[in-house]
């Protein structure tokens, strides 16, 4: 029969942080204070404490536990309390808890079925020994992150999710993966953010990007290695841009108008070539297509942090060509300058970017006062 004790229930839970209650193995037996034991109880006084004092008088008189006096001649008084994990199962079982052993048991056999899914033959190996050494790991008490050390529902849905990422194929944005792999849009996304580079990263340094470089000896790091992205990868652009595709020339800049850049179809050109002598990267889209407007032979791509399309394009661009960044004047907007010129390798300037300026957004500088280069003062 369930008995509710808060003083035994608290007994308990310090039990299960001892190496006995982790592991299952001890040399000795687990002693505690009994003020510290009342007050994690919230028994530390008045008819609480009564109470709990009363519960542990009856739990030794069932031989659960050892109250151990300040003086051997004076049993009234509580000094530590004495319990021994070969009274793990009579002390569960009077709370109505499954039992540290049998909680390890379960979580192992979440990992040993587990092993049993089925994952593409390039990851078999990879997912049956990954999964084993995670069923040992329950079993032995060892570290089981990021995996609840309880058998909860959680892991059983970390456990199903991971074998369909590994089976993944195609190029897919988030939300529409998660549904077909979840049932439900947001769930990847709960699991993962974007950090300021503008990189996907699991949450918990990398969540979900551990597990799968584990599983996968490190090939899969990241959502995106599965070709799973936040957002699609193109590069929004404006200005002279021929790209060479299918043997003919194709001329963006015969467009008066802002134009989005597939990743892929910068990967795939042939050749990619401009007659602008500048490109200038533009932080925010608003300024971005005010300054399209002028039409004044500029090569623009709009762009805080780059993302894959962005990167790709900059490096098909010719060499010889000057880049320049014009962003907002905030620690965010010299960093994502920084970010530029790091992914691209290109000597990136600054334009009408001053360190301290106030207000910060680059829009406070109004309309383009010149409809040529550098367009403001």
């Amino acid at each position: 029969m369930k008995t509710h004790s808060p003083v035994l229930e608290a007994l308990a839970r310090r039990y299960e942080r001892s190496q006995a209650g982790r592991t299952g193995e001890a040399a000795r037996d687990m002693t505690v204070d009994a003020e510290e034991l009342l007050r994690e109880a919230g028994a530390a006084e008045g008819e609480s404490r009564a109470l709990a004092e009363q519960q542990l008088r009856e739990a030794e008189r069932m031989q659960l536990l050892e109250i151990v006096p300040l003086h051997k001649r004076d049993r009234s008084s509580l000094h530590r309390i004495r319990f021994s994990p070969a009274n793990e199962e009579k002390l569960y079982e009077t709370l109505g808890w499954q039992t540290p052993k049998t909680n390890r048991e379960t979580l192992a056999g979440q990992f040993a079925a587990a092993a049993t899914c089925s994952v593409p033959a390039q990851w078999k190996v990879g997912w049956t020994n990954w999964c084993e050494g995670l069923r040992q790991a329950a079993i032995t008490g060892s570290s089981v992150e990021p995996f609840d050390r309880n058998p909860t529902s959680e892991n059983a849905e970390l456990l199903t999710l991971l074998p369909k990422l590994l089976a993944w194929e195609g190029e897919s944005l988030v939300r529409f993966a998660s549904c077909i792999l979840c049932g439900d849009s947001k769930a990847l996304e709960s699991l993962a953010a974007r950090d300021k580079d503008g990189e996907y990263r699991d949450k918990l340094r990398g969540k979900l990007g551990r597990l799968l470089a584990a599983i996968t000896d490190g090939q899969i790091r990241t959502l995106e290695d599965l070709e799973i992205l936040p957002n699609p990868r193109f590069a929004l652009a404006h200005g002279p841009l021929q790209l060479f595709l299918n043997s003919q020339w194709l001329d963006l800049g015969l467009l008066t108008g802002a134009f989005r850049l597939a990743a892929s179809d910068i990967g795939r050109a042939e050749r990619i070539a401009t007659t602008a002598q500048r490109c200038l990267t533009i932080e925010n889209e608003a300024t971005f297509h005010e300054l399209a407007k002028l039409e004044s032979g500029v090569l623009l791509i709009q762009t805080s942090y780059p993302g894959s399309g962005t990167l790709k394009l900059l490096l098909r661009l010719p060499d010889e060509m000057e880049f320049w960044h014009f962003g907002d004047s905030d620690e965010a907007g010299f960093d994502i300058l920084r970010v530029l010129r790091e992914k691209s390798g290109r000597d990136f300037h600054s334009l009408h970017m001053q360190h301290g300026r106030i207000p910060f957004e680059q829009e406070s500088l109004g309309r383009p006062i010149h409809k040529q280069w550098p367009f403001y003062g």
